[in-house]
């Protein structure tokens, strides 16, 4: 696959038009059409690959095409959705003036998931190229092992197996009895299904080990949970900070050791008041998630659908409302945008705002460190690293080259909001 479009947007975060003290620079970038890959633009560059040699601004051609692919595999999807998938871009105005761009992009859903990976199979695509359309133009996790459907999917890609082969072999997975979790049994891991398929050498040893561990198949995200869980406990604010925050805002005197105690929203307040970076502190439930959130990034809410902001960004922004579907089900979602933008968000604020907090000054290339811990995290909770070319993960990345990166992302969420406020 080209790496132009990868080059073009790694290069944009370092762009000198953006800047610390105009953070809605960052927006007219993301609002620019010219600067995203659509998904009609990843698509049609995956089937030139895999055999199609046609126009590729022929709409009609493009669609047919892919028709005829999935056809051939068995795969029923209508013409009308796939042509939607190949549409033109069309420029519309907004009821608030705005001129934005419409975009007909597959939705975060198991049944869009599943219609990518019969994309894939149907153009016999490589593992290597099936994770790259994933990531770099569907923009979400490439295969969930801890699902039946997708581990198998990923030994028979991985294999070169036929789409037909890999429903036979889910049919038959399907049909085993449900069984309990053995006594005394290690957790199974979602590396450890992974470093099985990547091994295994025939599909009679495969079927014997989903037979044999079919109970580890029905919830997943463990470290993902636990990773967010981790962070929630060291930033949000506990009930007992109140008392140390109370004596604060009063004027006494507090040590660095029991600020040291409190969640850390907190102890940047201590840190920034007397600069008014946060402003005023007038929420009285300092514990809760919407406090930490409005903390961390000035909204509670999300962006809502009138946000002047790409879908992709706006889509399960971080806000109290996913954070308690992550926390109540995440062990058994599919919405794997909605854990992957958690997990960055936190991760973002947990890294700057501890260097914030440190009394000296910390040196070397902090966007080096920001980025390898960051994929690191995400990696170990089976999702993908960071990439310039998705539009959340840029406003991140961009956020973190400058001189204050928890400054300059609130600066973009203020002007969102205040533009919302005003129209």
């Amino acid at each position: 696959m080209t790496g132009d479009f990868t080059k073009f947007s790694d290069d944009s975060i370092w762009d000198s038009r953006l800047s610390d003290k105009d953070p809605a620079s960052a927006l007219e970038f993301l609002n620019n059409p010219e600067n995203l890959r659509f998904f009609a633009t990843g698509l049609t560059e995956l089937i030139q690959k895999y055999g199609y040699q046609g126009d590729p601004d022929d709409i009609d051609a493009r669609t047919s095409f892919l028709y005829d692919k999935l056809s051939a595999i068995g795969v029923k999807i209508s013409k009308n959705t796939i042509k939607s998938w190949f549409g033109e871009r069309q420029p519309y105005v907004d009821r608030n003036g705005c001129t934005k761009i419409y975009e007909r992009r597959p939705y975060f859903s198991n049944n869009s998931r599943s219609k990518m990976f019969q994309i894939c199979f149907a153009l016999s695509a490589t593992f290597s190229d099936t994770k790259w359309f994933f990531h770099h133009v569907y923009f979400d996790r490439n295969f969930n092992c801890h699902c039946i459907e997708e581990a198998v999917y990923y030994y028979c890609i991985l294999n070169r197996l036929p789409y037909a082969r890999a429903q036979e072999l889910i049919t038959v997975i399907n049909s085993y009895p449900e069984i309990e979790k053995p006594d005394n049994s290690n957790t199974v891991y979602t590396q450890d299904i992974i470093n099985f398929m990547e091994n295994c050498s025939s599909e009679e040893k495969l079927l014997h080990y989903f037979k044999e561990n079919k109970y580890a198949f029905r919830h997943w995200n463990q470290t993902a949970l636990r990773q967010i869980h981790a962070m929630l406990d060291l930033i949000q604010g506990k009930p007992s900070d109140r008392t140390t925050l109370d004596a604060f805002i009063a004027g006494k005197s507090i040590s660095e050791e029991e600020k040291k105690q409190c969640g850390l929203v907190i102890q940047e307040y201590f840190k920034c008041a007397r600069n008014i970076r946060l402003g005023k502190l007038s929420f009285k439930q300092i514990a809760s998630q919407d406090f930490m959130l409005r903390q961390m990034i000035v909204t509670d809410s999300g962006l809502p659908k009138e946000t002047h902001i790409p879908t992709l960004v706006k889509r399960n922004f971080p806000s109290k409302h996913t954070l308690g579907h992550i926390i109540k089900d995440g062990d058994t979602s599919t919405n794997y945008n909605e854990i992957r933008k958690c997990l960055i968000l936190l991760k973002f604020y947990y890294f700057w705002v501890t260097l914030r907090l440190k009394p000296e000054k910390t040196y070397g290339n902090l966007f080096d460190f920001y980025c390898a811990e960051t994929d690191a995290l995400l990696i170990s909770c089976n999702y993908e690293p960071l990439y310039s070319g998705n539009p959340y993960d840029w406003l991140f990345l961009t956020a973190s080259t400058m001189e204050e990166p928890l400054d300059f992302l609130r600066g973009v969420i203020y002007n969102l909001e205040y533009s919302k406020e005003i129209e």
